[in-house]
């Protein structure tokens, strides 16, 4: 990376170890195989959404097999999504576990924490889908104004302050190693807690682009990569405000477009 790129603490891949190189290469790995298993078990039906046609059948009731279904699934996608942006987050945290001899932490705890949060949202997330899914038996033309609220919620939410305080956050992990770093090195319940913060930066930042992705089509493979790419630009590439900003500008753009003409989504 860059040196602007250090300048906002993310060290330059051409500092890291071997050791640490083979570290973000197995988050990546992991990935990988989550987008597979996604791809593998992801229930057709979850793949329309208020946004794509969803009818009130589509949506699996309340039954607890269901929800466990659901939920399994939504880990497994959130693997896929999130393990490769907390790569410098994690590197960072196994640097600094080294450099302590005594340090009883873990990464794979601290990677446990962080999915932990994004576990508990997915009770959320069954939730909102179900409400969609009431939505969507008043009509195609009552669900899709409902994504277009969501739509035009999660464009507002962009230039919100919350988002852009934890976006720098998110863009900035070696401030997040040195705060709770020093936790996740003294035993495997501080690398949790420390997984556990991160994460919680990460859904400030997230939380309404998942709702998004939930009224496109939360098993969507190709609405999943658009929402993991436009994540990781934010994170990552230099602007990350500017391009929220922009992000932000279209979502609002295309919710008043549907808001106004539902049957857009029909016709595409």
């Amino acid at each position: 990376m860059t040196g602007h790129a250090q300048g906002r603490g993310i060290p330059a891949v051409r500092a890291w170890t071997r050791a640490e190189l083979l570290l973000a290469g197995c988050l990546v790995l992991l990935a990988a195989a989550a987008w597979l298993v996604t791809g593998s078990i992801a229930m057709p039906d979850m793949r329309m959404g208020i946004l794509t046609g969803m009818s009130s059948g589509d949506v699996p009731g309340v039954a607890p097999v269901a929800f466990a279904l659901f939920l399994g699934t939504w880990v497994v996608m959130m693997a896929a999504m999130m393990l490769p942006a907390i790569a410098p987050f994690t590197v960072g945290v196994s640097r600094l576990m080294r450099a302590r001899p005594h340090a009883r932490g873990s990464v794979a705890w601290l990677t446990v924490g962080y999915l932990v949060v994004w576990s508990a949202v997915g009770v959320l997330a069954y939730l909102v889908v179900l409400g969609f899914n009431a939505l969507a038996a008043g009509g195609t033309a009552n669900g899709v104004r409902a994504g277009a609220v969501v739509l035009l919620a999660a464009g507002a939410y962009q230039f919100s302050p919350l988002k852009q305080w934890c976006l720098v956050r998110c863009r900035s992990p070696l401030a997040l190693v040195m705060k709770y770093g020093s936790r996740a090195a003294r035993s495997r319940r501080g690398a949790m807690a420390a997984g556990v913060s991160h994460g919680g930066y990460c859904l400030g930042c997230c939380w309404a682009l998942m709702v998004v992705l939930l009224a496109a089509g939360v098993m969507s493979l190709a609405w999943m990569a658009g929402i993991a790419a436009v994540i990781t630009v934010e994170k990552v590439v230099p602007g990350g405000k500017a391009i929220s900003y922009v992000l932000g500008a279209v979502l609002v753009g295309l919710g008043a477009t549907l808001l106004a003409a539902p049957g857009l989504v029909s016709a595409i």
